[in-house]
């Protein structure tokens, strides 16, 4: 795969980047950005990286993710090029509107680096564009990216580009995972990355924490044909000392029974305010039940925003997942 010739002049020609992604942040998020980090150092620039803190413990593994810094001190002063990785409007960036006002009075090049299907309510600013929704993980373009730049994939970079895409497409389960993502990984760990290890810190290092919130988790899960259906509120949150990253993957397992075909997990940001996230399997499209909430993703892995109480959300998703017949 070629990246765009524009994409790779800009990379070669400026010299001081900054790197955004989206809200909560997962191991595709964190691997692609620090990956794009670590290769425009071999460039000669200077780039840094900017999420939402605190990291998420499963991901504290990764080499130089001490190098991030916190989003709520983001100055836009000195940098040339702003790349939004693994999302595609900044909009996404963070749930705090300040942030996101602070992020759009940038007004210099603008480069998107992204897998998701592209954001309906799209971008006020012309960007450079690489969007790709059929590869499995934002991972991939960093990796098409250094290749095409003939660059080094040094031991730190294969570790951050194999943890996303394992990440993404669920340790190689997921139906993303096709032959050139197979191919890819091979290289990686040619370079450098240890697969069980990765695995383990990635998807067996959950805390105690985390734990008590998945078992308070299964204790709201409804089954509705076969669709699985759970809830995690600010409560639950409070109760057991720990945030959204902490959910990662709850909305994978809830697909483990076989009759199930839909999983939706509703996590509550504020009052009447919930982040819904939806996984589905086989040829059943969810994303196309998140852009009708202004949302988006994949057709097996989608989410999107509400605001509403928690019935009249898991109401309002019910009836769109029945007028499409996906129930």
């Amino acid at each position: 795969m070629n990246p765009p010739k524009k994409l790779l002049e800009i990379l070669e020609k400026e010299d001081n980047f900054l790197i955004l992604t989206h809200s909560t942040p997962d191991g595709d998020a964190f691997g692609s950005s620090i990956a794009l980090k670590l290769f425009l150092k071999q460039l000669g620039k200077k780039a840094e990286v900017f999420t939402e803190f605190p990291i998420p413990f499963q991901y504290q593994f990764l080499p130089h993710i001490d190098l991030i810094k916190n989003l709520e001190h983001l100055s836009l002063e000195n940098f040339n090029v702003l790349i939004l990785v693994d999302c595609n409007n900044l909009s996404r960036v963070s749930y705090e509107k300040e942030i996101i006002d602070k992020i759009k009075k940038f007004k210099r090049e603008i480069v998107i680096i992204d897998h998701h299907i592209e954001d309906s309510s799209s971008n006020e600013f012309e960007s450079i564009k690489w969007i790709e929704p059929e590869q499995a993980a934002t991972g991939m373009l960093i990796y098409f990216i250094i290749k095409a730049l003939r660059k080094d994939i040094t031991e730190e970079i294969a570790t951050n580009l194999y943890t996303a895409i394992i990440v993404d497409t669920g340790n190689f389960q997921f139906d993303n995972t096709s032959a050139n993502v197979l191919n890819v990984a091979g290289e990686l760990a040619k370079a450098g990355a240890k697969p069980s290890y990765i695995y383990q810190r990635s998807f067996e290092c959950w805390t105690d924490n985390r734990f008590n919130l998945f078992v308070k988790m299964l204790n709201t899960v409804e089954k509705i044909s076969s669709l699985a259906i759970a809830c995690i509120t600010k409560e639950m949150f409070e109760q057991t000392n720990t945030s959204e990253p902490d959910t990662e993957r709850f909305v994978e397992f809830l697909r483990i029974l076989d009759s199930i075909k839909i999983s939706a997990l509703f996590r509550q940001i504020d009052k009447d305010y919930y982040k819904a996230s939806l996984r589905s399997k086989g040829d059943i499209d969810v994303s196309k039940i998140a852009k009708k909430f202004g949302g988006g993703g994949h057709k097996n892995a989608a989410g999107y925003r509400i605001k509403a109480s928690y019935e009249e959300a898991k109401k309002r998703l019910i009836d769109e997942l029945n007028e499409n017949c996906m129930l």
